[in-house]
């Protein structure tokens, strides 16, 4: 059985060169993630009270999600299928804080998760409404003039899912990245990983990106990274 995790990705950062010009003091994401049996819609936005979106500081952030997904499992000798609809919200403060290349963002606050399927499924645990802590990290690093990498992980006891998202990407052009990303989702059912490539355009106020590749259960050899899956975000400053 495949799973569904919550976390598809975190608020995208964007890292400029040269001097700076004014940047807002906020910004909204909206994206959807596919495969074949799971999508999900989700939107965000994070604001610095005391700053702009690149100053160092506090960070507020609230976000939310809705999705669909179904798989099938034996139960007293017969194949069912179960379809399921699950959303989430979360509220969360942080700080964001630069290291030279490195930029930080760490975050804490409450997520609530919510799975209702049908018909009920007595052999799995992701049914009804949890409420639990989170923790987010965002990583940033620009590697030269056009290389950069990102790391974003997060984790809450709702149904303990977490996840962990790395991009590698190369400016070919001046607003233009193109990469490879990885990921590892996780809950109570059990662990899914991702890998694909990815391209990102980016500008002073915003950027969007679209991703795609292959998923699965990775200690599963039955149901091996075969799943194709697509990714598409856009955050824009305010």
């Amino acid at each position: 059985m495949r799973i569904f995790c919550l976390t598809p990705l975190l608020a995208p950062t964007i890292a400029l060169a040269g001097p700076e010009p004014e940047y807002g003091w906020g910004e909204t994401w909206v994206g959807a993630d596919a495969s074949s049996q799971t999508w999900l819609l989700f939107s965000g936005v994070t604001v610095a009270p005391y700053g702009h979106v690149y100053s160092e500081g506090l960070r507020l952030r609230a976000s939310g999600g809705y999705g669909q997904y179904s798989y099938s499992g034996t139960r007293n000798g017969e194949e069912v299928l179960f379809n399921a609809t699950t959303s989430y919200a979360e509220a969360l403060v942080g700080y964001l804080k630069t290291f030279g290349p490195l930029t930080a963002k760490v975050f804490a606050g409450v997520a609530v998760i919510e799975h209702d399927i049908t018909p009920f499924d007595p052999d799995n645990p992701l049914q009804g409404q949890k409420v639990g802590p989170k923790l987010a990290g965002e990583f940033w690093l620009n590697m030269g003039p056009s290389a950069w990498s990102s790391v974003d992980l997060s984790w809450t006891s709702a149904y303990s899912t977490s996840a962990a998202h790395m991009r590698t990407g190369y400016r070919v052009f001046d607003d233009v990245s193109i990469g490879l990303e990885g990921a590892i989702n996780a809950n109570t059912m059990g662990e899914d990983a991702r890998g694909g490539v990815f391209v990102r355009y980016a500008w002073q106020s915003g950027e969007v990106s679209l991703a795609g590749g292959f998923s699965g259960r990775f200690l599963d050899e039955a149901d091996a990274i075969r799943d194709p899956y697509a990714t598409l975000n856009w955050l824009t400053q305010f």
